[in-house]
């Protein structure tokens, strides 16, 4: 019953609430020249966001079938994982704690395979707004630029979990936000790469606060 609940019914049922908020609410788009001029020049970014802030992109990205994304394997991943493919997204299971080389290999491959990669910044457990170093290590290892995202809506629910995880109400206004894309060279000693890091972040604040002012 277990394996019922969390492989189907939750995700199922989770998949059309995001629907439903996704065809309710209207958006606006900021910045979305920066991915579009990555796109027609034939690269694939390395996209990433806030956990809080995960749950409009599958709708933003639906039924795409070209974008993978690191999930934990964990009870919780299983149900985000499971919805996620409701929507056309393919799982990479790990995370820092578990499997987290072999899925960063696995990551790589579809990478340097012409594939799309999102990565969670601040992880599957934070801390919240503290961007870890996955998207940063991929980059180096592949040479595709990590551009950061957000969103915000006009009315929406701010749960008092962990992330700060945020769930617009139907009928509001959602604003996305594309962030410069960040490089990583990648003959990157540890002192770039703690810089690197320390940029997406600051990226990643600064989009999400302008969102967060937008209405």
């Amino acid at each position: 019953m277990k394996s019922f609940l969390y492989k189907y019914l939750i995700p199922f049922l989770g998949s059309i609430f995001i629907y439903l908020i996704g065809l309710t609410c209207r958006k606006v788009i900021i910045n979305k020249e920066i991915e579009k001029k990555l796109l027609d020049s034939g690269i694939n970014p390395i996209y990433t966001f806030w956990h809080g802030r995960m749950l409009y992109f599958p709708y933003l990205y639906r039924f795409q079938n070209k974008h993978h994304i690191l999930v934990s394997p964990s009870s919780d991943g299983e149900i985000i994982g499971n919805l996620l493919r409701f929507y056309g997204f393919h799982i990479v299971w790990g995370s820092t704690f578990k499997k987290g080389t072999m899925a960063l290999l696995n990551l790589v491959r579809i990478v340097k395979d012409g594939g799309s990669v999102v990565l969670i910044a601040d992880g599957s457990r934070g801390p919240a707004f503290k961007a870890q170093d996955g998207a940063i290590k991929l980059a180096r290892l592949t040479g595709s630029p990590i551009v950061p995202m957000t969103y915000s809506a006009s009315s929406k629910k701010i749960l008092n979990s962990w992330d700060r995880f945020i769930i617009p109400y139907p009928f509001s206004k959602i604003v996305i936000m594309y962030g410069e894309p960040v490089y990583i060279p990648p003959d990157a000693d540890d002192r770039i790469m703690e810089d690197k890091r320390e940029e997406l972040e600051k990226r990643l604040m600064e989009i999400t606060g302008y969102t967060d002012n937008y209405f």
